[in-house]
């Protein structure tokens, strides 16, 4: 479901139809995979694509040992991808690929799409959808038009303050540093879950500091080196290609040692 924050972006390109100027390459970005995976369904849909003519592409499970990062996108998918759309649409005007967490794709993956946004068929529609548009190739991101979604802002954050999942969030900084870990071994394997968690925690530290509140716990010079630390992790997770649980492990620590 696509918010009302982001409602910008089904506007654009409900115009874009209208003016007949749809591009055949899209990436969407932005902390909310979730809402951009909506939309590029929600395109599809508007467009009445058939079901057989959309290819959706997510990264192959990662069977190597436990407390690795996820699997990756092969070339073998960006070839059935390319067939994919080199093929006419079975019912429709409209031949779409959808690749999910693009930034997973290796070198030869990306190699090969390469060659395919280089010689785009009319009737096809490529989306990449990333968190993390910076580890993608700058030639791919050249040859695609860019739609940023917004991050939820802190006031949505605070009015769900203390709703379950926020207080959990919260909460787990409360926690022995052993259960925290393990909490956030659970979470980095939830990517929907890292930013929202971040997020609440500034929101946290954040009302701490402009309320000038008293905490036994954190003076304001503590409060702007923490807020600075869990931003810096924010950027690092969404950025590069950081182990998410080693990064936030050593922000929690950084925060219980403070």
């Amino acid at each position: 479901m696509v918010s009302g924050r982001n409602q910008y972006i089904l506007d654009f390109f409900k115009k874009a139809i209208e003016t007949k100027k749809l591009t055949h390459g899209y990436l969407f970005w932005g902390s909310d995979g979730e809402e951009a995976k909506d939309t590029a369904l929600w395109l599809a849909e508007y467009l009445k694509t058939d079901s057989f003519d959309i290819l959706y592409i997510v990264p192959q499970e990662d069977k190597k040992p436990a407390g690795r990062q996820a699997g990756i996108i092969s070339i073998d998918q960006i070839r059935k991808a390319r067939k994919h759309l080199s093929l006419s649409p079975y019912n429709g005007l409209y031949k779409f690929a959808i690749i999910d967490k693009a930034e997973t794709m290796n070198s030869e993956a990306a190699n090969a799409l390469l060659k395919t946004l280089e010689e785009p068929k009319k009737d096809t529609v490529l989306i990449l959808i990333t968190s993390k548009p910076g580890l993608l190739p700058k030639t791919i991101i050249s040859r695609l038009e860019e739609i940023r979604f917004k991050p939820v802002s802190l006031d949505k954050i605070a009015k769900n303050f203390l709703l379950d999942k926020e207080k959990r969030y919260i909460d787990i900084l409360q926690k022995p540093l052993n259960e925290t870990f393990k909490y956030i071994e659970d979470i980095s394997k939830e990517e929907k879950e890292v930013f929202p968690m971040l997020d609440s925690w500034l929101f946290l530290f954040r009302d701490l500091l402009v309320k000038n509140k008293k905490s036994t716990y954190y003076n304001r010079e503590k409060l702007i080196k923490i807020i600075k630390e869990i931003q810096k992790t924010k950027d690092l997770i969404s950025s590069t290609n950081v182990n998410q649980r080693l990064a936030l492990e050593n922000l929690a620590l950084c925060i219980k040692n403070y």
